[in-house]
Formats: structure tokens, C-alpha cells, sequence
């Protein structure tokens, strides 16, 4: 990739105290572990409760363990200190006064659930998740990936690299949460709430669980194997018009505003059949043949299994197996991002429980230095944003929400799914927007001026884009040596697929989701865009772990993601594997739960989860509407969001980390203001 490398992953010399158990803070240390942190796993006597699901290997390799009758000393010698709740937080705070702490209680510290446990299923039906899942049926659907606990892991990364970089950066040593209803709103980043919001269920669909358009769905085809079609633009749509032979469906006058004016009612139900009836003349290769011919974005809906015996696995090399002393080989994912300059370290067994107690204690270590909560961490950074779609812009909305100062690039037409205002507001709240044509030497230079000034450039283009536009990693780094560059194609380094377009169902249908929510019945498109989400924050972490790196190294850094990397991140134990490992959870139609103790139940017209935990009640009004992410703040209000007025949207996921990022940009609104002040 044309960089040297160090030797050492960029937290090598950190050391980290994990006193929290499950599947988020344990996740979140997993990437320090991966990255050359020495991740310390302070167990009580009987162990992480999570130690019995397969799971726990994954997200607990590359780590010591320790059980100790006293950690007060131990945890003094922390450069973080990851814990449950507030309360361990401030203790933590007592004994480490230097230390980056992050807590990752399951509702957060504030709100009607403070004080009760909590699981995965249970903060998907408080914040949602279930009631917005696409089904037939009017009612909540078990989404049987634990979408909240991945989120709440990756942001809980995000959040201590965040830490480290204040406090190499600004002297600080912040305390921050991470709660997983958190976890929950940055898997739905997108939410929103207006007053002309319709009152009906948003998971309601004719539809059914294929989704709520026409032509970004499921389709079935005439060997009974289904594929997926996503025309997420009017040029995708009409190549998909093309490519089945029905292009007079553009002159059709009930069928105005494709692709997206079609999920109304009366389109939807014209073109429905249509579509259906021509997808089910051919076998799904064939049909997949054409389609990509045409250029149109789809991809066949697999198993986890067929996925993993694909090329696009295999050449991004996202599985490995290690040797365990008691389960013999055991699959699992690789680290789900490419940092150039820092490679990952070899993954290790997750340890015996108290397997390194006596070894650990034998040692010394000096006391972290920081001192003070600070300011937002990234104050003092600026990134320019040229990427566009979901995955792309969410980046450096994260960055925003940090406090760097985002520029968004927009080519003279705009970010295609500006369209999709009011979610293209939350996706890029807190940035200045300037329009640029690139292929304008007077506006290239422009941008470069823009570059020269800052840390960061983001871009997901296809293939050789970046070249054509005078982007490249080489030209951009001439301008600024030192940048900070991510790189994002969806398929990641597998070049016979760098020409398809990627969004998050086609990733989705590929990488085992649809089949798994599915179950023996048909595939489910997931309402919660998996990718989309889950991508920016790993891509987040990997720019705040960049800039840490070049404060000490003075290095430069490419960071490299991929919604195909995020397939296995997103589905991390769900993709562990070994001799007699227990079934993976598997869906069904509208999936109301695994079994009687553990389901969705209606009483009085009202919908409940139930499980020995305990019943908490279905929300009905999306996460910007929930309770518990009202109650802890998670959750900005702006009066004047771009093209719809006034929104609710997901705000500052991060507690402790600055204030609500401000709304999205206007098109081209800061082009005045930029031109003056890089003039």
C-alpha cells in the first residue's frame, strides 16, 4: 500500500483496566486489545457472565484476565479504565485521577431503567428497534442480532479513543458514557420525529418484511432463490428499467418520482406485481448477470455460510482460526478495519479466567497524567468530507459530534440522497457545506487550499474516482504530508467487485442477515441499516486513532473500512465457530421471540417484551421518541433542519464529549464564509 509500517499496533504502552462484563465495554477494549493495548480483564470469582456464549471469544481475545479480592491498586496504574455504571465511574475516577475513564451502563444514568438490569432484547424493544422492523403483522419483530450491544461496543471505542486523544492532545482526562440505549440510537442514526411525522407504525408495510420500495427490495426468482435490487437513485432505477425490458414504465403518470415517490400507496401497488412477475422469469444468476450488465446495484441473499465461502470473504481476509487449550480451532473475525501504519496484532485465545492474576501483579506500572474533564476531544481538528450517501457523511457527523470542524464537499448536483431529507439531516449534522466542481481547476485548487489547513479527508468513492478528480492518496498527501485519509469502497479490497455500487441491504443480503432474521421463511431486509451504521463508527475510531498516532509518532495514517468488513463486525459472534458450538439464533415470520419465555406479548392493545429479566413495554415512537433516550439526553431538537423545519434527531451519543452537534448544512449554505476564510 506504498507506507512503511511500525512495528507495534498505535495503543502499544497503554494499558487498560476492563471492569465490565457482557458483550458492549468488553467489545469496545477489544479493539485496543487488537491495536497493541495490554487489556487487563478484571473478572469477579465466577467470571463474565458472558463466558458461556461463543461469543466471548471474540471479544475477549488478545486479553489478560485477573480475579482479584482487591483492585483499588490495580486500577491506579490504568491509561483507561472501562466500568459499568456512574458509580464505578467515579470511584474509578478516585483511584485514577489520570485515567481516561468510560462507564457502559445499559440504560444510562439517568431515566426510569437507571437502576435495573438489563439485555439486548430488552433496550430493542424500549428504543425501536422491534417496533420499526418491516413484517406483516401489525406488532414488534425480535431482530435477532443484539444490535444495541454492537453499537454501544464500537461507540465505547470510539469514546475511549476519544479519551486518549484528549488527553494526548489537550492534558485532559475525561470521563465519558457509553450506555447501550446509546448503542441503539447510533445503529439508527438517521431517526427523526417532525410534527407532520405520520402517526401510523412505522414498521407497517405492504410489502411486508422485503422492505417498503418497489425497487430496493427482496426478490424471488424463478429457481426459488432470492436476490436483492437496490435502485436507490432515479439513474439506478432506470437501468433497472432497461435491464427487464420495461422502460416504458417511465412515461408511466402513476409512477412519477421514482424511485423513492413509489412507496406511496397507489405506485406501490402498480409496479408491486409488475416486478414480482418479470424477476420470476429467471434464475437468480441469470438475473444477476443482467443486472450488473446494466449497472444495476445487486447482489444474491445468502447464508453466513455460503458467504464465507465466497471470494469477497476470502480476499478481504475476514475470518482467521486460532488454537483454543479446550475448544480446539475456533473461528472468528478479523480486527474489521486496515490501519496502514499500525498493523494488527496476532489474535490470541481469550484467556482462562483468572489465567494471568499472579503474572499481572508481579508487575509495576507508572499512573496515567491527565487531569480534568476538557472539552469536546477533537476541538482543535478539521476534516473535509467528500463522501456522500449514508456511511460516508455519518464518519464525519461522528467526527462533528466530537467537536472537529467538518467541511462537506458537494459536487454542483448534491449529495444524491439530500433527497432523503429529513434523514439526511441527521446524517450530517454539525458540518459547514461548500459545493465544489472538481473537475474545475479554479475549484480544485480551492479545495486544496481547504486541505492544506486540515487533518482529516474522508471518501468512499468507487474505484479510480479518486484519481480522476485529483484526489488521490498521493496528491492529497503532497498538499499535507500528514494527513489523516480514510478510505471506504464497499466491497474493501476485493477488485472484481470494485465497479458494483454498495449499499447497506445489498451487504447486508451477502453477508448472511436477511437469511439469519429470515429463518427457514423467507429473507427479512433489516429496517436498521446495519452497515450504514456500524461502518462510520469503526471508521471514526480508526480517524481518532490516526490522530493520536501522528501526535505521537508524527506519522500519517490511511484508515481503510468497508461495509464488507462491517458484515462480520456486526455479526461478530454470530460468526464464531468451532467443533460443536451451540446454534446461531435464527428469525422466522415476524419473529416475535425464541421461545415462550422470551417473546413479544399483546395485552390490552398494547405490546410487551417478555423474558425472566423481567416485561418492559414496546416503544412505539422510534429512539428519538423513547423514554430512556429522552431521559439521558441522547436525543438534539433543530428548528431549522435543511428542507423540512423541525426535527428531533439523535444528538450527542457520547456523554461527557461536548454538546448536541448543530443541524445539517444547507446546500452550498457556508460557501461565502469558507471562500473568505481559506482566501
Amino acid at each position: 500500500m506504498g507506507e512503511s509500517v511500525t512495528e507495534v499496533g498505535a495503543y502499544a504502552g497503554i494499558r487498560v483496566m476492563e471492569l465490565v462484563e457482557g458483550i458492549a465495554g468488553p467489545y469496545a477494549t477489544r479493539f485496543f486489545a487488537d491495536q497493541g493495548a495490554d487489556v487487563i480483564k478484571v473478572e469477579p470469582s465466577q467470571g463474565d457472565y458472558y463466558r458461556g456464549d461463543p461469543g466471548f471469544q471474540a471479544i475477549n481475545r488478545n486479553k489478560r484476565s485477573v480475579v482479584l479480592a482487591d483492585d483499588r491498586d490495580l486500577i491506579s496504574t490504568a491509561d483507561v479504565v472501562a466500568v459499568k455504571g456512574p458509580q464505578d465511574a467515579e470511584r474509578a475516577r478516585r483511584l485514577a485521577p489520570g485515567s481516561v475513564i468510560v462507564s457502559f451502563p445499559t440504560w444510562g444514568s439517568q431515566g426510569p431503567m437507571v437502576d435495573q438490569p438489563g439485555s439486548p432484547a430488552q433496550v430493542a424493544a424500549m428504543t425501536g428497534i422491534a417496533w420499526n422492523q418491516v413484517s406483516w403483522t401489525e406488532g414488534p419483530v425480535h431482530v435477532v442480532l443484539p444490535l444495541a450491544s454492537y453499537g454501544a461496543g464500537m461507540l465505547g471505542a470510539l469514546a475511549i479513543a476519544a479519551g486518549l486523544y484528549a488527553r494526548e492532545a489537550h492534558g485532559s482526562a475525561p470521563t465519558y458514557e457509553v450506555s447501550e440505549v446509546a448503542g441503539s440510537g447510533a445503529m439508527q442514526i438517521g431517526d427523526f420525529w417532525s410534527p407532520d411525522t405520520t402517526p401510523e407504525r412505522d414498521g407497517a408495510s405492504p410489502l411486508g418484511p422485503a422492505g417498503r420500495a418497489p425497487a430496493y427490495r427482496p426478490f424471488r426468482a424463478a429457481d426459488d432463490l432470492w436476490f436483492f435490487v437496490a435502485c436507490g437513485t432515479r439513474r439506478f432505477y432506470e437501468s433497472m428499467l432497461n435491464a427487464v425490458g420495461r422502460i416504458d414504465l417511465l412515461e408511466d403518470p402513476i409512477l412519477s418520482n421514482p424511485p423513492w415517490g413509489l412507496i406511496e400507496p397507489d405506485p406501490l401497488a402498480h409496479i408491486t406485481p409488475i416486478l414480482e412477475n418479470v424477476f420470476a422469469n429467471n434464475s437468480r444468476a441469470e438475473w444477476i448477470e443482467i443486472l450488473r450488465a446494466h449497472d444495476v446495484p445487486c447482489q444474491p441473499i445468502q447464508t453466513r455460510e455460503e458467504f464465507l465461502r465466497s471470494d469477497l470473504a476470502t480476499s478481504n481476509e475476514l475470518m482467521t482460526t486460532i488454537h483454543h487449550p479446550e475448544l480446539g480451532h475456533v473461528a472468528m473475525p478479523t480486527q474489521p478495519l486496515i490501519l496502514e501504519a499500525c498493523p494488527a496484532e496476532a489474535i490470541h485465545a481469550a484467556p482462562e479466567l483468572g489465567e494471568h492474576t499472579r503474572e499481572v501483579l508481579a508487575e509495576s506500572h507508572t499512573p496515567a497524567k491527565g487531569s480534568g474533564q476538557g472539552g469536546p476531544p477533537l476541538a482543535g481538528t478539521r476534516a473535509i468530507d467528500l463522501a456522500s450517501f449514508i456511511a460516508g457523511p455519518v464518519i464525519t457527523r461522528h467526527l462533528a459530534m466530537l467537536g472537529s470542524d467538518v467541511i462537506k464537499i458537494e459536487p454542483i448536483d448534491g449529495d444524491p440522497f439530500r433527497t432523503f431529507s429529513p434523514m439526511f439531516n441527521g446524517w450530517n449534522q454539525g458540518k459547514r457545506a461548500v459545493t465544489l466542481d472538481l473537475k474545475s481547476q479554479a475549484d480544485k485548487a480551492f479545495l486544496y487550499r481547504m486541505i492544506s489547513e486540515s487533518d482529516v479527508v474522508v471518501e468512499n468513492f468507487r474505484p479510480g474516482v479518486a484519481e480522476r478528480l485529483g484526489c488521490s492518496s498521493s496528491e492529497l498527501r503532497q498538499i499535507r504530508s500528514d494527513l489523516v485519509l480514510v478510505k471506504s469502497p464497499g466491497y474493501g479490497s476485493d477488485q472484481s467487485r470494485a465497479s458494483q455500487p454498495a449499499f447497506d441491504p445489498l451487504l447486508q443480503a451477502l453477508g448472511g442477515m436477511m437469511a439469519a432474521q429470515g429463518g427457514a421463511e423467507e429473507p427479512v431486509f433489516l429496517t436498521v441499516p446495519v452497515h450504514d451504521a456500524a461502518t462510520p463508527i469503526i471508521a471514526a475510531f480508526g480517524v481518532v486513532t490516526g490522530l493520536y498516532h501522528r501526535l505521537k509518532t508524527g506519522r500519517s495514517q490511511t484508515v481503510h473500512t468497508s461495509l464488507v468488513q462491517t458484515t462480520t463486525a456486526a455479526q461478530l459472534a454470530e460468526f464464531v465457530d468451532y467443533e460443536n458450538r451451540p446454534e446461531v439464533a435464527q428469525g422466522g415470520f415476524d419473529h416475535k421471540g425464541p421461545d415462550g419465555d422470551h417473546c413479544f406479548v399483546e395485552r390490552d392493545g398494547s405490546w410487551i417484551w417478555s423474558e425472566p429479566l423481567g416485561q418492559v413495554d414496546v416503544e412505539t415512537k422510534g429512539f428519538v421518541g423513547s423514554e430512556v433516550a429522552l431521559a439521558n439526553g441522547l436525543v438534539c431538537e433543530h428548528l431549522d433542519s435543511p428542507g423540512w423545519g423541525a426535527l428531533n434527531q439523535v444528538g450527542q451519543l457520547i456523554k461527557g464529549a461536548g454538546p448536541h452537534p448543530t443541524r445539517a448544512p444547507n446546500f452550498n449554505e457556508h460557501e461565502v464564509e469558507l471562500r473568505s476564510e481559506f482566501g
